[in-house]
């Protein structure tokens, strides 16, 4: 009888502490027990930018092949030497010919000729920013925009916008972007333009000192990379002062780039890192594609600013940006858990645990844009050991190297006398 008292007590024994043990465990289950959390974030504002690194090499942005024609000329020589630097108009090499009054009416003609685009160029200027300063910024609201609708010349305006392939439905702050980024090709243009006269203007100036030679000039400024000879054309290769950056990509980093991403390039001895934006990618591999090989695609990148102090040749760093996320809230990826959703552990000023399915946008470097589910400045659970229990109570350590007095002072005497008794009865 005795032993099936004890049998029986054993079996009931553990039988409640097993069902204790399942309450306890079971998500969601109603049974509260206290979790003690040690690791917590806030979520709070920050920039998320992801990036891939390469290598790369500082190259001039261009060279320009100088070619000599000898049917109907005679080569007299050359005016410059490898090395050299020379500004656009600088005479490369000099020549005679039996027709130099031809040559000096072509010259002006064709002088003549790039003035009239110079002064096309200026008038569609004046256009675009005739246009660009009549259309309200986003911030004017609905009735400026109305206003402004039935005020515009739309005729003039339509056909602008064609030439710009503006969509219709196109904000007034991205069709100023538009017309902005319009202006700046036109100007470049126009200045291209503006060294085609000055080196026409060089070589009627040396026709009409010399009358019976003629020279080659440069369109560009630059260095004087080679000169040949034997008068194998091209007969001078001059490379620009204008420095780009030029490297390979890996084909994994090849499926992320696109034309217009940002970079920045570090240079050794350069005290910041120079910036700017990707300008070409090669759709075809440096090296003609084996099978096992590796592939690389070459593409270069315009510097937003221009350094005097960079060698060519020099050797860069270069970090692309491929996604960014600027002032948006995060977390750690820490905070977050589960497999089909993200969820995470809120820690309530109540002391409490609440659960929350949280949407996330940008990830990078285990930092998650939050795009739905937290806010600003809440509390977030890090790594739990278990799953805790959907509002259970919560308890943290105590660390009083990290409390000071402006701390504690900024407390009400109810919420210290609070906080010291969950402190003492939960521990």
């Amino acid at each position: 009888m005795k032993r099936w008292k004890i049998i029986l007590l054993t079996a009931v024994t553990i039988s409640f502490i097993g069902l204790n043990v399942f309450l306890i465990g079971k998500e969601d289950s109603k049974v509260q027990h206290t979790v003690h959390v040690e690791k917590w974030t806030r979520v709070q504002k920050d920039d998320i930018v992801e990036t891939f690194e390469t290598n790369a090499v500082m190259k001039p942005q261009e060279e320009v092949d100088v070619y000599f024609h000898p049917e109907d000329k005679e080569f007299q020589r050359f005016l410059v030497k490898e090395g050299d630097e020379i500004t656009t108009g600088t005479p490369l090499l000099e020549y005679t010919t039996p027709e130099l009054d031809q040559l000096r009416e072509t010259l002006e003609a064709e002088k003549e000729q790039t003035e009239s685009e110079i002064e096309g160029i200026d008038d569609y200027i004046s256009s675009l920013e005739d246009y660009q300063a009549s259309i309200p910024s986003s911030s004017t609201g609905i009735e400026t925009m109305t206003t402004f609708e039935e005020d515009l010349n739309f005729d003039e305006n339509e056909n602008l916008n064609e030439d710009l392939n503006i969509d219709e439905n196109a904000s007034s702050d991205m069709i100023i972007s538009v017309i902005q980024q319009e202006i700046y090709r036109q100007e470049l243009e126009k200045s291209k333009l503006e060294a085609v006269v000055e080196k026409y203007d060089s070589q009627l100036s040396h026709l009409n000192e010399q009358s019976e030679t003629a020279v080659l000039v440069s369109e560009i400024d630059g260095i004087v990379k080679k000169v040949d000879d034997k008068l194998e054309n091209p007969v001078v290769t001059i490379a620009s002062h204008t420095l780009t950056v030029k490297g390979a990509l890996t084909e994994a980093q090849f499926k992320k780039a696109e034309t217009g991403m940002k970079f920045t390039a570090n240079v050794a001895e350069e005290k910041k890192p120079l910036e700017g934006t990707l300008e070409k990618i090669s759709p075809y591999p440096a090296k003609e594609p084996e099978i096992g090989q590796k592939n690389y695609y070459p593409f270069e990148g315009q510097l937003t600013e221009q350094s005097e102090t960079v060698a060519i040749g020099a050797q860069a760093a270069v970090s692309v940006v491929t996604a960014e996320a600027i002032g948006v809230p995060t977390l750690s990826d820490q905070a977050l858990h589960g497999k089909k959703s993200n969820l995470g552990y809120r820690l309530n000023e109540n002391g409490r645990i609440t659960k929350q399915t949280i949407q996330t946008g940008l990830g990078f470097n285990g930092i998650q844009e939050i795009t739905k589910g937290a806010e600003l400045g809440q509390v977030m659970m890090l790594q739990p050991d278990r799953v805790p229990q959907n509002k259970a109570s919560f308890v943290t350590e105590m660390k009083p190297r990290r409390i000071d007095k402006a701390a504690f002072k900024a407390l009400s005497k109810r919420e210290r006398w609070e906080a010291f008794l969950i402190g003492l009865v939960e521990k």
